[in-house]
């Protein structure tokens, strides 16, 4: 934390440090506390701009934008009903896109072993204890050399 930090956060949020991010409020009070006059003129206009600003009532948003805003928002997905309602539920809790998205990730992942199977020109017996190995069951095979 530098002092341009500190002077870059009272312009941003305000004299308050409650007001500052979180991140950067117990650094930036220590360096207040450690040199408090470097910062009295920004923490004076500061705290005149923040007493201009809470003159200000904050204006009432219409019904109309109240209902606008509303009327935009994402909805809730439908309760299914039904049996086949609760039995996809019940096996899809996701969402039904679940299982295409890890039907999609086994594919991808028997090309990718498949092909680097086939681009190592390794036999059955090497191929399958790099398998085992790769998913923790190694069954104490050597490999062997790669040619």
């Amino acid at each position: 934390m530098t002092h341009d930090r500190v002077l870059e956060l009272i312009e941003a949020f305000g004299a308050e440090p409650m007001g500052w991010p979180e991140q950067d409020r117990e650094a930036a009070r220590a360096i207040l506390e450690s040199d408090p006059d470097a910062f009295t003129e920004a923490l004076a206009e500061a705290r005149a701009l923040d007493a201009a600003l809470a003159l200000d009532p904050m204006p009432e948003p219409s019904a109309q934008l109240a209902d606008a805003i509303l009327a935009a928002a994402p909805r809730a997905p439908r309760a299914r009903s039904g049996v086949f309602g609760g039995l996809s539920s019940l096996l899809f809790p996701q969402g039904v896109r679940w299982p295409a998205g890890a039907a999609l990730a086994s594919l991808l992942m028997g090309l990718v072993g498949g092909y680097a199977y086939a681009s190592t020109g390794a036999g059955y017996d090497q191929a399958d204890s790099a398998y085992y190995a790769a998913f923790g069951f190694d069954n104490g095979a050597e490999w062997g050399s790669l040619e």
